[in-house]
């Protein structure tokens, strides 16, 4: 709904905007999970299988809070798909790729979103300046915008998931290389979804404080602890990949 809210000119831009950006969400989560369970599969673990989550249905994998988190401040996961490590051929590799899969995903789907964000600013543009219809015009516009949405989201939820704490990947990756009595991860797996709960309120406070009261001095966002971090990462490695895409498909 952010994207919907800064880009939407009008009721229906608004309702586009909104339906593109949940395709946007679906699409990210969903293979995001997928890659998860396939991952474990191809280790030995077939209980994803077993579950029904080797899929692309969007109702087996959302979560109802996780989805609300991505469609209204651009982060926010998926109902984690189950896995038993027990059953991988070897234990460590089996953790490490499983906890990456979804990650690797996201990242390549950013890579070739900022490619489609591209190629949609150049053809938004050549139908500009070559009096195409009204309609094309749109409908690049449409395009460019939902690929711009899909870049961001896929950004955040790689930069979201890669954070220590549990349950996300990054907290899987320390504990593959821990011992399971390990402090830090004992400390996370008591204490990590009131921290991210901690981290996504204080988010959602600091930018509705900006959003809403005059005067706010300019160091208050800062105080938005992760999504200054998302914003930072996800905002640098986007200017990245469109700059590698325009050196491949120049301006003239």
């Amino acid at each position: 709904m952010i994207f919907a809210f800064r880009y939407g000119e009008d009721p229906l831009d608004y309702f586009i905007i909104l339906v593109l950006t949940l395709i946007a969400v679906m699409i990210s989560l969903v293979l995001h999970e997928l890659a998860h369970g396939l991952v474990a599969k191809w280790n030995g673990d077939y209980t994803a299988k077993y579950a029904g989550r080797l899929t692309l249905n969007p109702l087996k994998h959302i979560d109802p809070i996780g989805f609300l988190m991505m469609m209204l401040v651009g982060f926010g996961y998926a109902k984690p798909v189950p896995v038993n490590p027990s059953n991988f051929k070897h234990y460590r590799r089996g953790m490490i790729t499983v906890a990456i899969a979804g990650v690797i995903v996201n990242l390549i789907i950013a890579f070739i979103g900022a490619m489609g964000y591209c190629l949609m600013n150049l053809a938004l543009n050549h139908a500009i300046f070559s009096a195409a219809g009204t309609a094309a015009v749109r409908v690049c516009w449409y395009l460019l915008r939902f690929f711009g949405i899909l870049v961001t989201l896929n950004l955040c939820l790689l930069f979201f998931n890669i954070l220590p704490i549990f349950p996300l990947d990054g907290f899987r990756v320390i504990e593959a290389f821990t011992r399971y009595n390990n402090k830090f991860c004992a400390f996370m797996r008591v204490n990590g979804r009131y921290i991210l709960y901690g981290l996504v309120g204080l988010s959602f406070i600091v930018s509705t404080a900006i959003e809403n009261l005059a005067n706010i001095p300019s160091w208050f966002g800062y105080l938005d602890i992760l999504g200054t971090y998302l914003e930072f990462f996800s905002g640098h490695l986007a200017r990245w990949f469109t700059e590698f895409w325009w050196l491949m498909v120049p301006v003239y």
